[in-house]
């Protein structure tokens, strides 16, 4: 009897190790490996490998530790695309609703806006020069705002169109990008359009990030990747034709995109290729911090990581709490079937 029992707890373990262990990852504790979110999750920033924020739907703002992620209370309900930080003390965050949300070290809180529109996506250069794009729901599209250290204002915008992205290689030399395939540039007194290759009324450009002033990426619709090469924009080819929605490139030879049903592509310097990812849900946004450490963020609180040899998803604890305790469950119901069998014969015995 006692022998079966053994047998059947150590099965009870095997079967929850077999489960969980691929699910909790190889860098550590269970705790590190969950998302404390199933919100749509738009933009992820890291500090530092010990410092990042992620944000989403319905105001979901998270941060890392270096341990793990954790809900930070949040100035307010409406969705959140972007954030970016300045340092641990000073960073900022836009979306819907019109105003900036803004981190002084100790809490987020709104910031006059001079616009009504609903901004994209934020970019600091330092902590008194920094840019927001969207568009104006009240008023022409194509809504570009710009901080002083003080405060935001307008900026006149060449395009009407929607202004998905922006990206600041200096304090006078910037880019946008939006839909229609719009890219746009700052050139330290205003902004212009620029010649994009991508035609088409409703094609986007999501996501723009520069690598220097002569060496630039934009990804979008349908696998889309444009590049510049200090002179003009064109096309590249893709590995894939799912929407990319998020592009960062690390340096020249190596950079980084996804997008939806988890594509990840990268860049070696030559072409870009796909990567395996250990997801299907769609990927908003990635940011490398160095060879062996980055992170991408998506659909349904989905955080997965790089580890330079592999990304490794983080689960949504409201995920992986009822399949731990559903794992649990199946194995007591084998180890209790085991010890049934095991006393038939001894019940047969003691009968006859």
């Amino acid at each position: 009897m006692l022998r079966s029992f053994l047998k059947a707890s150590l099965l009870v373990v095997m079967v929850s190790l077999c489960v969980c262990l691929p699910i909790v990852g190889a860098e550590g504790g269970m705790l590190d490996w969950t998302s404390p979110t199933t919100s749509w999750l738009r933009s992820v920033l890291m500090v530092s490998a010990d410092d990042g924020w992620v944000v989403g739907d319905g105001g979901t703002i998270l941060r890392w530790n270096g341990t793990e992620w954790s809900n930070v209370t949040s100035p307010t309900a409406w969705p959140i695309w972007s954030v970016f930080m300045v340092n641990a003390s000073e960073g900022w965050a836009v979306g819907d609703g019109a105003r900036p949300w803004r981190w002084n070290g100790a809490s987020w809180s709104s910031v006059a806006s001079p616009t009504t529109g609903l901004l994209y996506s934020v970019f600091m250069v330092s902590a008194s020069d920094g840019w927001a794009v969207g568009y104006n729901i009240l008023g022409a599209h194509g809504t570009i705002i710009h901080w002083n250290g003080a405060s935001w204002s307008n900026v006149t915008s060449p395009t009407t169109d929607y202004l998905m992205s922006v990206y600041m290689v200096d304090a006078s030399d910037g880019w946008a990008v939006g839909r229609n395939g719009t890219t746009i540039h700052w050139n330290g007194s205003s902004w212009s359009s620029v010649t994009s290759p991508i035609t088409g009324s409703g094609f986007w450009l999501y996501s723009v990030n520069m690598v220097n002033a002569t060496e630039g990426w934009a990804v979008g619709d349908v696998g889309t990747i444009i590049r510049w090469n200090g002179t003009e924009w064109n096309n590249v080819t893709s590995p894939t034709t799912r929407n990319l929605w998020s592009v960062f490139m690390v340096n020249a030879s190596d950079g980084w995109a996804v997008g939806d049903d988890g594509t990840i592509i990268r860049w070696n310097g030559i072409d870009w290729t796909t990567v395996t990812s250990p997801t299907t849900s769609w990927l908003f946004s990635v940011f490398i911090v160095s060879p062996d450490d980055g992170w991408a963020v998506g659909a349904q609180g989905t955080i997965i990581r790089w580890t330079g040899t592999e990304w490794i998803p983080e689960f949504p604890a409201a995920i992986l709490t009822p399949l731990l305790v559903s794992v649990t469950l199946v194995s007591v119901t084998i180890a209790e079937t085991m010890l049934r069998r095991r006393r038939r014969p001894s019940l047969l015995s003691a009968r006859e």
